[in-house]
């Protein structure tokens, strides 16, 4: 017989400030910047078919150099998703939301230039964003599991 809390079900979020529990839970939160390195990887797969199919990517960039630079970007950003899918590495995470920032910074380069972004739009890279800052947050902690040191989860105990 199982008593109705024994068992609770667990709530998949990407609340970047989120409490961050065992190893397993951890483990999950630090899985999801392979969701922000995906999103890379399918932006820069779009860009290099295209580049490769009508001569002109969506931004109009053109020529082989382009279509080197955007082949580099995705088997980085294919790699990237690997390495933290494998083993949520610290150093993955952050130059993952690094990459993310980057790529962010300029998509409101290419706004403040006329074109308006929609609702969609905005809510896609805020959702991806946060499980940018999560998985920098639970890298970092996974991390500290790992070695068998104990990290402050709260900033009551940073600050106690």
């Amino acid at each position: 017989m199982t008593v109705q809390g024994d068992n609770p079900k667990k709530k998949f979020s990407w609340n970047p400030f989120q409490k961050l529990g065992n190893e397993t839970e951890t483990t999950s939160a630090a899985k999801s910047g392979a969701v922000v390195s995906g999103y890379i990887a399918l932006s820069y797969a779009v860009q290099t078919a295209f580049l490769y199919w009508s001569g002109k990517d969506l931004l109009g960039n053109a020529g082989f150099g382009m279509l080197v630079v955007d082949a580099i970007a995705l088997v980085l950003a294919i790699f990237l998703t690997w390495r933290i899918i494998a083993r949520q590495p610290v150093w993955a995470a952050v130059l993952v939301t690094v990459w993310f920032a980057f790529e962010l910074a300029l998509k409101i380069l290419a706004a403040t230039s006329g074109a308006q972004p929609g609702v969609g739009f905005i809510l896609m890279y805020l959702a991806i964003g946060s499980a940018a800052i999560l998985s920098v947050r639970a890298s970092w902690r996974l991390r500290s599991i790992r070695k068998g040191a104990r990290t402050p989860e709260t900033a009551s105990e940073v600050f106690h």
